[in-house]
């Protein structure tokens, strides 16, 4: 039996996510080596540093930048799926398949790909059973949304949408990460770990371009799944009128 090679459309959501997670973490590696480490300092200063010390100092920059690195992308798997939804909206805005059916409702979802009308009209029976209680109501709304998603989920619209969605998320996540270890880091080699102004804002900056891309995916791949849905219903609608 000959081996398949993968195709570009064959490689999978995770391939999809660890290319990009790669690329982030060589990055944040190297400008955490080059400004919160010493190793440029004793580079620079040769004439009053041994070639040992230089040496030394470049060695245990480098294993402190790989221990970072590496643990990121460990925490990153160690943290559940929930919990990183959570910390997008930092605990606070529901997600957009929570209050989809709401929003549709009030009129206030805005897609060109489809009429609100028909919207309403497609899920009417879901509007009309809508919990009073907000909890309920926001859990209500995202499991008839996933039910939806799942009817879905293999055409190229939505799996693409979701792809984006998740690589931005799991991007923020690894600043996020990357942040909270480097503030550990100044605390447990000292000696070594210097703090940097400008490497807390360039991460404070990725985190909140991270975080804005996240919520703008998201929203487009709750929208997808309801336009796609709604394009199938109307499809099935005329194929059963012709017949």
């Amino acid at each position: 039996m000959t081996k398949k090679h993968k195709t570009k459309k064959e490689y999978t959501m995770k391939d999809y996510r660890d290319k990009e997670m790669k690329n982030l973490i060589y990055m944040l590696f190297f400008l955490f080596l080059i400004w919160c480490t010493p190793i440029l300092e004793h580079i620079n200063d040769t004439e009053d540093k041994s070639k040992y010390t230089i040496l030394a100092t470049a060695l245990e920059s480098t294993v402190i930048s790989g221990i970072l690195s590496s643990a990121t992308l460990l925490c990153d798997c160690l943290v559940s799926s929930s919990l990183k939804d959570k910390l997008v909206g930092l605990f606070f805005p529901p997600r957009a398949g929570e209050t989809v059916f709401s929003r549709i409702n009030s009129h206030k979802l805005k897609d060109d790909r489809f009429q609100i009308s028909d919207a309403v009209a497609a899920y009417t029976d879901i509007i009309q059973q809508l919990p009073a209680d907000k909890k309920n109501r926001r859990r209500y709304e995202n499991k008839n949304w996933y039910g939806i998603y799942q009817k879905h989920q293999e055409k190229g619209q939505v799996s693409q949408c979701q792809k984006d969605y998740l690589m931005c998320r799991d991007l923020y996540i690894e600043v996020v990460l990357f942040l909270v270890l480097y503030i550990i880091s100044l605390f447990i080699a000292p000696s070594i770990v210097v703090f940097s102004k400008k490497f807390v804002i360039s991460l404070i900056f990725l985190a909140i371009a991270f975080n804005c891309c996240t919520h703008l995916k998201m929203n487009r791949f709750v929208n997808t799944t309801i336009a796609v849905d709604i394009a199938n219903r109307s499809v099935e609608k005329t194929s059963s009128a012709i017949n």
